[in-house]
């Protein structure tokens, strides 16, 4: 191992010769290791491996989160926390209420939160984060036969729909092969935006009587749905 995996091992963990880590493939499964030599100059690590495992850190089924762009940087924010509780990848999104701009150009620095986010949390994958795109792209790119979820406050929600809580959702719906979760911007969905989510059979939940911040939604949104499922 070289460059910043070592330097982390080496000058962030302070591990010496003889210490025993665990190695990831990055395809969820782990390799018991002893750290043999390390040149601290070279920023470069020697292991001696010992037999695979598999990864158990890794949620049952896939959560794509579909973010919508936040102003500021709240969104490197929402990357790493969500990476930590286990998302398995991440979609910025223009939205009609999104306040960020350029998002494009800091593509690489997201994924860098990520695997970041993905080695503290002892993730068996690094989830990517693909390159923003707009409301209507997100919607086609989304997997069909995913259950979407889209997080409405009351005033965003359509008058014929009462939005329900997550454990009410997962209790009363067939397991699903894998989750969209839908996360609005500061000022939340349009009314079209909504519409169109709710056409292609997306599920409107609420967090109950607060309302929260776009930032904390997909953290709290993930948490809750880890818990209920595993």
């Amino acid at each position: 191992m070289q460059g910043d995996g070592a330097h982390h091992l080496l000058h962030v963990l302070r591990m010496k010769e003889g210490a025993r880590v665990t190695l990831c493939d990055g395809q969820s499964t782990d390799y018991p290791a002893i750290l043999r030599e390390a040149d601290r100059k070279k920023m470069l690590c020697h292991f001696t491996t010992q037999a695979p495992a598999p990864c158990e850190t890794e949620l049952r089924l896939p959560i794509a989160l579909y973010q919508s762009l936040p102003k500021g940087d709240k969104f490197e924010a929402v990357i790493q926390k969500c990476v930590e509780l286990g998302v398995f990848s991440i979609l910025p999104v223009y939205t009609a209420h999104s306040l960020a701009k350029n998002a494009d150009k800091k593509t690489a620095r997201y994924q860098k939160i990520a695997e970041a986010a993905a080695g503290q949390s002892m993730r068996g994958i690094v989830p990517q984060v693909h390159l923003p795109a707009t409301f209507a792209q997100a919607l086609a790119q989304a997997e069909k036969t995913a259950l979407h979820l889209i997080a409405l406050s009351p005033s965003e929600a359509p008058a014929d729909f009462t939005p329900r809580t997550l454990r009410e959702i997962l209790s009363e719906a067939p397991r699903p092969c894998a989750i969209s979760l839908w996360i609005g911007p500061e000022g939340g969905f349009s009314p079209q935006e909504v519409t169109a989510l709710l056409d292609v059979g997306a599920i409107p939940f609420t967090f109950g009587k607060r309302v929260l911040r776009t930032e904390t939604a997909a953290p709290a949104a993930l948490a809750q749905i880890s818990c209920l499922l595993e």
